[in-house]
């Protein structure tokens, strides 16, 4: 009789119990961010020169898309610069940490389409590509720093070359929308001796304008500083129509290392 009432307890206590099934949550994929001035650079698997490509990524949701004045530039080179007026504007998708983007090189005079697949580590963005011309290689997309400090260096004319070559020390400036303003100090310079600045940085690269002085500079990067070009309108006041190259490399204070 002991015997069944302790069975009888035990069931009794058995049923008041039960066993609570959890169920798995699924993790949520986070989207790569592609955001930002980036760097990309196109090397080819088919003895093609290296091609550097400058934009500023913006992304809403799963799509991204690159600024108006994208530069594209064959080996760096700024005399095959092109873009930076609204012809080349890089889109892509993510999915996941998968990448894909589309640049479309409208106003060369071969019409180029590269297609690009990849996949981002952090905002490094790395994968292959093809293009229309029949090219294919690897691409790599590294993301820029922002201008800040003063810049120093030397430029000449390109028609009028000088046996000493005019100096210039910029000082620029960027905002979180990408926009540039400065100065510049010139010297030795037979037309000019200041410069006022307002424009975009473009990846590493930039535009820099000045309106008043009728003066355009576009510069890349070139691992110490930047190469850059310039010309003046044939309208401006001073230097009318003269244009040519310089290089620049940022001018670090007692307290900058």
């Amino acid at each position: 009789m002991k015997n069944l009432l302790v069975l009888a307890l035990l069931a009794a206590g058995c049923g008041s119990d039960y066993v609570k099934i959890s169920t798995p949550t699924t993790p949520v994929t986070q989207n790569a961010r592609v955001t930002g001035q980036y760097d990309v650079v196109l090397n080819s698997t088919n003895g093609h020169s290296m091609t550097n490509i400058y934009s500023n990524f913006t992304q809403t949701g799963t799509t991204f898309t690159g600024s108006p004045n994208t530069l594209v530039c064959p080996s760096n080179d700024l005399s095959r610069c092109e873009g930076n007026n609204g012809s080349i504007a890089p889109s892509g998708t993510v999915s996941g940490q998968n990448v894909a983007m589309l640049i479309a090189f409208s106003s060369t005079a071969r019409a180029d389409t590269l297609t690009m697949v990849g996949s981002a580590t952090g905002t490094n963005l790395a994968g292959t590509y093809t293009d229309s011309l029949g090219d294919a290689g690897t691409w790599t997309a590294i993301a820029a720093g922002t201008f800040s400090g003063t810049y120093s260096g030397t430029f000449n004319s390109t028609p009028n070359p000088l046996p000493i070559a005019p100096t210039i020390l910029m000082t620029l400036g960027q905002d979180a929308r990408f926009n540039l303003t400065g100065t510049a100090a010139i010297m030795n310079s037979p037309c000019i001796n200041s410069l006022s600045f307002s424009g975009q940085a473009i990846g590493d690269a930039f535009s820099l304008t000045d309106g008043a002085r009728g003066a355009v500079i576009i510069g890349v990067p070139n691992g110490n500083g930047f190469n850059f070009r310039y010309n003046f309108a044939a309208s401006a006041a001073n230097c009318a129509g003269d244009f040519g190259l310089g290089t620049v490399s940022n001018t670090h204070g007692p307290f900058d290392y």
